[in-house]
């Protein structure tokens, strides 16, 4: 069995996390970060790194094919709004993919890239696959149980998120009082909440899902201890993860700091409230 992997690495911890899960598992991690987006310090727990401008398709395949890679695992955030500011530097090919996918969801975008590593001999894996441990099963994860009032909000909150998601407008709705009070488009889950507090205050109960059609290479839901803490200064008070769909990264320290602020965490599927 090949113990190579190749972490084509964005924003945020995830790719910290993969990076961490691979070596325990015993497999060589060698990552490439996507410039601008990934935290350089990744490099002190990977065994090769470098840096790849986001659009460089070109060069990202040479450098996976140099380093000898087979399989890859894209992990970290990078936002659409790219295509607005970066696009003028986008090499040859990653326009041609752009010219030809049907339109710009992760699916598309996404899905072309996979198959143009694949026509090099480099599969790109669920991303989720040294972390089975991390993905949030069903049922109740925290102290608390949610209260009939956010049972509501979390029916509204699903109700929308399916339709959201599968749209690929976002994957996070929040909803205050049954009524829907903000969902993420192209500023992310963070962005999201943060005005959703500034637009209703305390009391909020958000959902986030993957939604229908999904693909684990690129397309799971994530939250760790920073999502947390910010759901615990914007007044979140129950949250619903569409289960066996959504990462919860470092999940012991999450679900202290979510228990520590009272906020309940459940994991549901979209056909449940």
């Amino acid at each position: 069995m090949e113990t190579r992997v190749a972490l084509i690495a964005g924003a945020g911890r995830f790719p910290f996390h993969v990076a961490q899960e691979a070596r325990r598992h015993g497999t060589e991690v060698v990552a490439i970060g996507l410039e601008g987006w990934v935290d350089c310090s990744l490099a002190q727990g990977v065994s090769a790194y470098e840096e790849v401008a986001v659009g460089q398709l070109t060069r990202l395949i040479e450098r996976l094919k140099a380093h000898g890679i087979h399989r890859a695992i894209m992990a970290g955030k990078v936002t659409k709004d790219v295509l607005f500011d970066q696009a003028l530097t986008f090499d040859q090919e990653t326009v041609a993919i752009l010219g030809r996918v049907k339109d710009f969801s992760v699916t598309s975008l996404l899905g072309a890239i996979a198959d143009r590593l694949a026509t090099d001999g480099i599969t790109l894996l669920d991303s989720s696959t040294f972390l089975h441990d991390s993905v949030c099963p069903i049922g109740v994860q925290t102290a608390r149980l949610p209260t009939p009032a956010e049972q509501l909000d979390l029916h509204v909150g699903l109700g929308v998120a399916r339709q959201l998601t599968a749209l690929d407008v976002g994957q996070t709705v929040l909803v205050k009082g049954r009524v829907v009070v903000a969902v993420e488009a192209l500023e992310g889950t963070d962005a999201c909440v943060r005005r959703a507090h500034a637009l209703s205050g305390h009391g909020l109960v958000m959902v986030k899902a993957a939604g229908p059609g999904y693909d684990r290479r690129f397309d799971l839901p994530v939250i760790g201890r920073e999502t947390a803490t910010l759901l615990a200064s914007c007044g979140v008070t129950c949250v619903a993860v569409e289960s066996g769909a959504t990462l919860l990264l470092d999940k012991e320290a999450l679900l202290t700091t979510l228990n520590t602020a009272g906020i309940c965490l459940t994991g549901v599927t979209l056909g449940t409230s």
